[in-house]
């Protein structure tokens, strides 16, 4: 398979623009339709878990001005949700489908965000966001069998927020700890975000600890928005979150009108051989020359596919406060590429113009992908605080072919001309996948791009019309004694967008 993720693939291309691949939206699927739900449901940085029985699992978070929970969804499809009742939480004096975390400290009940995954063991853990001030951390929690949950040493997180360390994590270069405890560059994020004692200040732990201590928490910090996952063959766990790098005033990618203007948001990576004890952080991806002033990135939620990591990634224009889905593509995880940097998915509707978030997988759905992303109406730093009521968030569907995270679209009516660097054609038969309106033909090259006898374009049969698997024919001339061999591929095409070639 050949995608078109990044130039590796590709000797020359002429008249084409990298598109991202279209996405049929299947509508609303998840939405908050009772009272424990609050106003805000979100597979924003939750989880959805295949169950070994069959269906799908959905641990979700709830949102609301005094509200965040984890609740549970089950699925046969990933379409049609259940709320079961779990007899955990009583909601205005009813049973719901919220979860009970045992083992926090007094008071909290803000809580978010689980990454949940089932082991090997059978045992169960969830990486999740305590939000309850004074307390912003990531914690784990485990469970016997999915749905009761303990966390484990409160205490003694796996990733610390700034907001918990203090404002001199803010000013680059001030060591730990500094005079103005419980003090904070802008001290209403902490009473906007964090619910909970009026009393607790910014900074709890820079109150708490050593210097020494300090240090620690400042390397293991993150943002919120964390997405963590687990190879399926090494076991290796990787984390995924917001790098808070400062933003000093005067700084010209400083957005004033942000909740956090003293915060540019980029992307970070940890590894982990048993997702408690993890690596410094790795800067990823960062605004660039090509990104506007104002550019940050939100979260990274990663897809495996092929050997590749196919990223959804939260792009965030801090001037406008949106918040839209941009695919990035890397081979190991942390050497990213940016082909297009536009949404992939299109806010059109109403309940969808303020934010779109992708959720922490793709659901299997036969020959295509169903994509579960969040959808607001609301922009980002809109309707805080008690006016957060009128806010509603929902889950939408979205299904798209298996292999068409991205295409290669020609301009106008004019012709696109690809070729491509040699490669070994792993079948007798090469196919397209591509929506082709005008018509594409085809060369079989050798590796220097020399076609070969018989399979010149004037003998390539056109291909028009919208398939995964176009068969390039040649009239009296067939690929089958090429399987196997060294070869290049020369394409051209009008009106039409192409995926991947491929070969069976």
């Amino acid at each position: 398979m050949i995608y078109f993720y990044d130039d590796c693939p590709i000797h020359s291309a002429h008249g084409i623009d990298r598109v991202p691949g279209p996405v049929e939206k299947q509508g609303v699927v998840l939405q908050p339709d009772r009272p424990s739900d609050a106003n805000q449901v979100m597979t924003f940085a939750s989880s959805m878990v295949p169950l070994r029985s069959g269906g799908w699992r959905l641990y979700y978070t709830v949102f609301g001005v005094t509200t965040m929970r984890i609740a549970v969804a089950e699925s046969a499809d990933g379409l049609h949700w259940e709320k079961p009742n779990l007899g955990q939480v009583q909601f205005e004096g009813q049973d719901s489908n919220l979860l009970d975390i045992k083992g926090l400290a007094d008071g909290v009940d803000r809580y978010g965000q689980p990454q949940v995954f089932q082991l090997d063991d059978d045992s169960w853990r969830m990486y999740f966001w305590v939000n309850n001030r004074p307390y912003l951390r990531y914690l784990v929690a485990v469970s016997d069998n999915g749905l009761e949950w303990e966390a484990q040493d409160f205490e003694d997180p796996v990733i610390y927020h700034p907001i918990e360390l203090g404002s001199w994590i803010w000013k680059a270069g001030v060591p730990p700890p500094v005079d103005e405890r419980g003090d904070g560059p802008d001290q209403k994020a902490l009473n906007i975000f964090v619910p909970g004692s009026k009393e607790a200040k910014w900074g709890r732990m820079q109150q708490i600890s050593s210097v020494d201590e300090l240090l620690y928490c400042k390397r293991m910090r993150a943002n919120d928005a964390a997405y963590v996952f687990r190879d399926p063959d090494s076991g290796q766990f990787e984390f995924y979150a917001p790098w808070p790098m400062c933003n000093p005033e005067g700084s010209w990618r400083r957005a004033e009108d942000d909740n956090a203007p003293f915060m540019l948001r980029s992307i970070s990576r940890r590894t982990s051989n048993d997702g408690l004890t993890w690596s410094d952080a790795e800067l990823l991806i960062t605004p660039d020359d090509e990104d506007r002033p104002d550019q940050q990135f939100y979260y990274l939620a990663v897809h495996r596919q092929d050997g590749w990591h196919v990223g959804m990634m939260g792009s965030y224009p801090v001037f406008d406060q949106t918040m839209d889905i941009e695919l990035c593509f890397s081979r190991d995880g942390r050497r990213w590429e940016r082909p297009v940097r536009t949404p992939w998915v299109r806010r059109e509707e109403p309940h969808e113009m303020g934010m779109l978030h992708a959720p922490n997988r793709l659901l299997d759905d036969g020959d295509n992908w169903l994509l579960l992303y969040t959808a607001a109406g609301h922009r980002h730093n809109e309707d805080r605080g008690d006016e957060a009521a009128g806010r509603v968030s929902q889950v939408c569907a979205a299904r798209f072919p298996k292999n068409r995270f991205l295409g290669l679209r020609s301009r106008g009516d004019g012709a696109a001309m690809v070729w491509t660097r040699p490669f070994v054609m792993g079948g007798s038969q090469l196919c397209i996948d591509g929506k082709i309106d005008g018509s594409l033909r085809a060369e079989l090259c050798d590796p220097f791009g020399m076609p070969i006898e018989g399979f010149t374009k004037g003998r390539c049969l056109p291909v028009g019309g919208d398939r995964v698997d176009h068969e390039l024919r040649w009239e009296g001339a067939s690929t089958e004694h090429y399987a196997y061999n060294a070869v290049s591929l020369r394409l051209e095409y009008t009106r039409g967008e192409i995926y991947n070639i491929h070969w069976r």
